[in-house]
């Protein structure tokens, strides 16, 4: 069982520190954003409303892998029968599996290195996400 802890702490760890990735992500994208060139007779908030935006839609996604990467600390912690944070990191698993496909098929359309890097980066997320979901699986059915 022990073992199993240390296993669902350490996956766990590595959900945030792609949490914390996705967060360097979209600061580098705000600060695109602004060297954005916002066409004449578009209103004049037009940039700040699309910053207001991607922080938002950031913030949801940003969430569950928050709330999937502390649930597992502590369940790792202490063990109890709560098997939402499972059924969250299913979900973004899926999503992932969702987001690789979609990049599988832009990159077979032009190969870059670019494209590569980030399909590499999308598998190990996704292959995180599945090792955090059989680590708290296994915790879960040792309860």
């Amino acid at each position: 069982m022990e073992q199993l802890k240390k296993h669902l702490k350490s996956s766990s760890i590595v959900v945030l520190f792609f949490t914390l990735g996705t967060v360097f992500n979209i600061i580098a994208g705000l600060m695109e954003l602004d060297t954005l060139n916002v066409p004449e007779g578009a209103p004049v908030n037009t940039l700040m409303i699309t910053q207001i935006i991607l922080i938002v839609v950031s913030a949801i996604l940003i969430l569950p892998q928050i709330y999937i990467g502390f649930k597992g600390l502590k369940i790792a912690k202490k063990p109890n029968s709560s098997k939402s944070h499972i059924v969250v990191a299913i979900i973004l698993f899926i999503f992932t599996l969702l987001s690789l496909l979609s990049s599988s098929f832009t990159l077979i359309e032009g190969m870059s290195n670019e494209g590569i890097g980030t399909l590499l980066g999308i598998a190990i997320e996704a292959s995180v996400y599945f090792d955090y979901i059989m680590a708290a699986r296994a915790v879960a059915k040792e309860n």
